[in-house]
């Protein structure tokens, strides 16, 4: 996922127009997918925190209405998308923070969930009340966001993965 993330910015980065035509396009699909594949998740896998379970269908619910706003009004989203997306952005980054606060120590690796919730809040209030009019400007921004989530991810992966630990309330 952090491969991903780093190449989704990368990519508005080099081609910030056409990221942003194709983000407003296709990110409403990709929210409704991920909702499936987190609610698909929660309910089958052998989740040991009751917490996490609750977050993730948290998270899904949102992903998934966000998803519909964006797919069933193309026109208010291409023009609201700065706003749509950064309010998304921000959901998801407050409900990491709260899912990190309540499991402070009983969760191995809650210190990066917080941290995944911050940079997430930080960016999120960034699109939406940065003076960037122009899609482009907001393309870059949202190109360093993903960098920037695809840098953590990889980072909290490599290093969970060497302690054996896993942390399923970053996504």
């Amino acid at each position: 996922m952090g491969i991903l993330f780093i190449m989704i910015g990368i990519f508005n980065f080099v081609y910030p127009l056409y990221s942003y035509e194709k983000m407003v396009r296709y990110s409403g699909a990709i929210l409704i997918l991920t909702g499936v594949v987190l609610q698909v998740a929660c309910s089958s896998s052998h989740i040991s925190f009751r917490l996490e379970r609750r977050s993730m269908l948290i998270e899904s619910i949102a992903d998934f209405l966000f998803g519909i706003l964006l797919i069933f009004n193309p026109f208010l989203s291409f023009i609201a998308y700065p706003l749509i997306i950064g309010s998304w952005i921000l959901t998801i980054g407050i409900l990491k923070i709260l899912v990190s606060l309540l499991t402070l120590g009983r969760v191995p690796g809650w210190l990066y969930i917080l941290i995944f919730g911050i940079i997430s809040c930080v960016f999120a209030l960034l699109i939406i009340y940065a003076p960037l009019q122009k899609s482009n400007e907001i393309s870059k921004l949202l190109g360093a966001y993903f960098i920037t989530m695809g840098a953590v991810l990889m980072y909290d992966s490599i290093r969970l993965k060497r302690k054996h630990e896993a942390v399923g309330l970053l996504f």
